[in-house]
């Protein structure tokens, strides 16, 4: 259903744009998709792509996922093609991205089609819609401001920038001022992407086990009440044969009375009646009556108790094999997004203005609502989305950004104000306000044919001492979505540096990544060569070093890997 809907609206967004192209006939041919075009210039069909093959063998072999013992090396193959097409018309051209690799396949078979655009050229105006990604910022693979699209976390940060981001439906409008070599930019996308992370494995963030675990320990709880429930049903069912064999209920008499006086037995008149004409005292009659309806009471609590045990069992059950369920549902017009940028050169600076309207791409988690969504979900196997107790938070990202060239450097820089409906930071489950930040520098070495560059992004969450008020204690009292034992700030360094040798045949390449406040060290070093122009062999690996278990990557701290791969390209 979901991959119908993707596909449904993403066509939608294309016919759509030619729809609105051809309104706007009097721009010119649109553009002619066979034969030539209208200018009598042959129209051009652009393929290439590649295939690639990783051998990843991770050093720490205790591995939870190594079955086998730790004295087994964790090998895995990693084998993905891609398949670019573009069709370029007189004033159009179309583009198509395939991507095919295991998980894709497995688990998010809507992004076989990595990207597919329409786009149309209407004198400065161009319009663009189908299912693409846009990046927004002047930084280097790092943004603070490029929020249309998320990340797809679950191989790490490993894949490159733009092979991370998920492409999502949308149409797009850029309109070129005749000055200061100016772009206007709108986008509108009508759903939205969010996050993806490893849910087995090594990548499995700590923040998805915990959750994973809290969730499971308290529908656990759940359905020990159902249990226990169920269980003494049985045990009082066990006097309905007492009172079925008419044997002595003395001992029962205060209990059938409770039972009276609460409301929960009422005894037949009826009964009554035809006991006392048969001979009974008024009393005995009463008596035999009442002990019929409290049988009568046992015997139904014991079904409805049955029934509520198999319902939750079930409902648990389905929770497990389909955990999407906790998630809000996204497949709403609630969740779109839009914004708008402004590019433009002045001097030697190219800089741009920014404003986005959308949605944090990671749930919060509303601890508040964990046990009565869980009551109501094992109880009834749906609940409603207000009662659900994770969330996508509303945003609004106000953005500047800038680069230049100074002496030798390039240099570049982006900041965003980050706008919640938490603005005083006293709501626990919502983010707080926050700014955000990236400042960076490549400069080309005399040397190797080397290039230095070096970046550093971070963020402060405002209003912190409001979270420390929350700190959370495990499953008793979850904390504030926005605590952190390190602090509110969180800074990290990113530098790469790359050189080349034999005509650019052999390329060496190492990146490294150090969180300030969180002791987290990273290490990618790389080496490819190219023994022709479209094979690259390639020996890479990463090193991570976390200073203690607050750090951001410790769950990951044994995910230290050697490779080996082999692209072809075409």
């Amino acid at each position: 259903m979901k991959l119908n809907k993707i596909i449904l609206i993403t066509s939608a967004l294309l016919m759509g744009t030619t729809a609105f192209a051809e309104d706007f006939d009097s721009f010119g041919d649109f553009g002619d998709f066979g034969g030539e075009s209208s200018s009598g210039a042959a129209s051009a069909l652009e393929v290439n792509g590649s295939a690639e093959t990783e051998i990843r063998a991770y050093v720490d072999t205790s591995d939870k996922d190594n079955k086998d013992g730790a004295d087994k090396i964790d090998v895995r193959a990693l084998p993905n093609a891609k398949l670019d097409m573009k069709y370029s018309g007189s004033k159009s051209d179309v583009e198509l991205k395939l991507k095919v690799d295991e998980d894709t396949i497995k688990n998010h078979p809507v992004d076989v089609i990595d990207e597919a655009v329409l786009r149309g050229y209407f004198g400065n105006l161009t319009l663009e819609a189908g299912k693409m990604k846009v990046v927004w910022g002047k930084g280097d693979k790092l943004h603070v401001l490029d929020n249309f699209n998320a990340d797809d976390y679950s191989d790490f940060i490993i894949p490159d920038y733009l092979d991370r981001r998920i492409s999502t439906p949308m149409l797009r409008a850029v309109y070129s001022l005749p000055f200061a070599n100016m772009n206007l930019e709108g986008i509108y996308t009508p759903l939205l992407p969010v996050d993806r992370f490893a849910t087995s494995g090594r990548w499995v963030p700590a923040q998805v086990g915990d959750l994973t675990g809290l969730v499971t320990k308290t529908a656990k709880n759940e359905l020990a009440m159902y249990t226990r429930a169920l269980e003494n049903a049985r045990q009082e069912a066990a006097t309905a044969s007492a009172l079925e064999a008419g044997g002595d209920t003395s001992h029962l008499t205060s209990i059938i009375t409770d039972a009276y006086t609460s409301g929960k037995i009422t005894p037949d008149s009826q009964m009554i009646a035809a006991l006392v004409q048969a001979g009974k005292t008024p009393q005995d009659a009463t008596a035999i009556a009442l002990a019929a309806a409290y049988k009568d009471y046992l015997t139904k609590n014991l079904t409805s108790a049955e029934t509520a045990y198999t319902l939750c069992l079930a409902n648990a059950n389905a929770l497990s094999a389909n955990p999407d369920v906790i998630y809000p549902d996204l497949w709403t017009l609630k969740y779109s997004q839009f914004g708008g940028r402004a590019t433009w050169t002045l001097g030697q600076f190219d800089m741009g203005i920014s404003y986005y309207n959308g949605w944090y791409k990671q749930p919060s988690f509303n601890g508040d609502k964990l046990n009565n969504f869980l009551t109501a979900y094992l109880a009834n196997g749906k609940v409603s989305e207000k009662d659900k107790f994770l969330a996508y938070d509303k945003k609004q990202t106000f953005g500047l950004e800038a680069s230049s060239i100074i002496w030798h450097f390039n240099v570049r820089g982006e900041f965003a104000y980050n706008l919640t409906d938490d603005t005083d930071g006293t709501d626990p489950w919502v983010h707080n306000n926050s700014i955000a930040w990236l400042g960076g520098f490549d400069i080309d070495l005399p040397f190797w044919n080397a290039n230095l560059n070096v970046q550093e992004t971070g963020s402060l969450i405002l209003n912190g001492d409001e979270c420390d008020k929350r700190p959370g204690d495990g499953d008793k009292r979850p904390g504030d979505v926005d605590y952190n034992k390190k602090g509110y700030t969180n800074n990290k360094v990113v530098c790469n540096i790359t050189t080349s040798f034999m005509n650019d045949k052999l390329a060496p390449e190492v990146t490294v990544m150090y969180g300030i406040e969180r002791g987290d060290l990273v290490v990618m070093p790389k080496l490819a060569f190219k023994p022709d122009q479209n094979l690259t062999l390639s020996a890479s690996g990463m090193i991570i070093n976390c200073a203690d278990e607050d750090s951001e990557f410790y769950s990951w701290r044994k995910n230290s890997f050697a490779s080996v791969s082999a692209k072809y390209q075409f």
